[in-house]
């Protein structure tokens, strides 16, 4: 007599429906699928933290580089993982990747799509944030359209988050200027002690306008872009001639429904200042170059980092609503195995 036995189960998260404005943790559900078993070159992989990341909201909003997933499929996402069974040689089980893996507790990867994490080079974690996708698009950004030089005012919007943080310390390294714009007074002063940042201006804040001209009185040579909306349209009447604005993110637009008024572009014609979009994943051949710069700061800890690190699969849908309402500070991460969240900064 032949015993049937079920495949292991693993927990999966999925999307209940597409979020309309500004998402909620209904917006998912816990659910279950059989663990994965990996083809020749694939990896089986425990997923151990995953990147909760603001392009999420433009995917299921259907306005994203690639095509929105359907209801009931796992939400997409990146995450640190452990190799645990390899059909490719190139990699054995303990081995730590980054992969699109999504939110699940284990994914079979193409052992050809994933990144290799080198745990000597700083705490692992950071391959997620400092020294992964955000830190090198500030990186990118910074080096290859911003270009600020020394005495140069550069304006970074998000100054807190995991783009903005770097950005700011990276211009500062450059003899620029670096003035932060943050949410709440919190995270304005975190910008200044901990992120080096000149100065910090609350977007909140009703004077927020009058307080940026204050702060830039002779205007910006740079603007780095995280946001859209009412921050760009204040960040571009005060454009010096020849300034450079890295257009990075729109996270004020994610959440709306229809795409809002564009900001009045008259002051670009005038100063001849240059609007450059930024997409990272056209930087990925520069992943070398950027570690070789970023990760002896990390490890040093003249550059600084921080994380906001939740625990268990299940905190991963209110972990996606709070970063879209800013309720998180530097990289928002899901310790997927439970460990304690105790969240690190360096």
């Amino acid at each position: 007599m032949t015993t049937l036995t079920s495949p292991p189960r693993q927990q999966v998260v999925r999307i209940a429906r597409h979020p309309e404005g500004a998402p909620r943790a209904d917006d998912f559900r816990l659910d279950e699928d059989v663990v994965p078993r990996p083809s020749a070159g694939e990896l089986r992989v425990r997923v151990d933290c995953l990147s909760i990341d603001p392009y999420l909201r433009a995917l299921l909003g259907a306005r994203y580089l690639t095509a929105r997933p359907p209801v009931g499929a796992v939400v997409p996402g990146t995450g640190l993982c452990t190799v645990v069974e390899s059909g490719d040689p190139g990699f054995a089980p303990g081995d730590l990747v980054v992969g699109d893996c999504g939110w699940r507790e284990t994914a079979a990867l193409p052992a050809a799509a994933v990144r290799r994490v080198d745990p000597g080079l700083a705490p692992p974690t950071t391959a997620l944030g400092v020294l992964g996708i955000p830190g090198l698009t500030a990186w990118a950004g910074l080096r290859t359209i911003a270009r600020p030089r020394a005495g140069d005012t550069v304006l970074v919007s998000t100054a807190a988050g995991a783009v903005g943080s770097l950005a700011g310390q990276l211009a500062r390294r450059d003899g620029a200027r670096p003035v932060g714009i943050a949410g709440g007074p919190d995270k304005c002063r975190l910008a200044v002690t901990e992120f080096g940042y000149a100065a910090c201006v609350d977007y909140r804040a009703k004077d927020f306008e009058a307080q940026l001209r204050a702060t830039c009185p002779d205007g910006i040579d740079v603007y780095f872009d995280n946001v859209g909306g009412r921050v760009l349209e204040a960040a571009i009447g005060l454009l010096r001639k020849h300034a450079r604005v890295v257009l990075c993110g729109l996270i004020d637009q994610y959440n709306a429904a229809q795409r809002p008024p564009g900001p009045n572009l008259g002051p670009v014609i005038g100063t001849r200042a240059t609007l450059t979009g930024l997409v990272v994943y056209d930087h990925l051949d520069r992943l070398p170059d950027f570690l070789a710069e970023v990760a002896p700061g990390v490890r040093d800890g003249s550059i600084r980092w921080r994380e906001d690190v939740r625990r268990g699969l299940a905190a991963a849908p209110q972990a996606f609503v709070d970063l879209m309402r800013g309720a998180n500070v530097g990289k928002l991460l899901v310790r997927v195995d439970g460990t304690p969240a105790t969240g690190r900064s360096g």
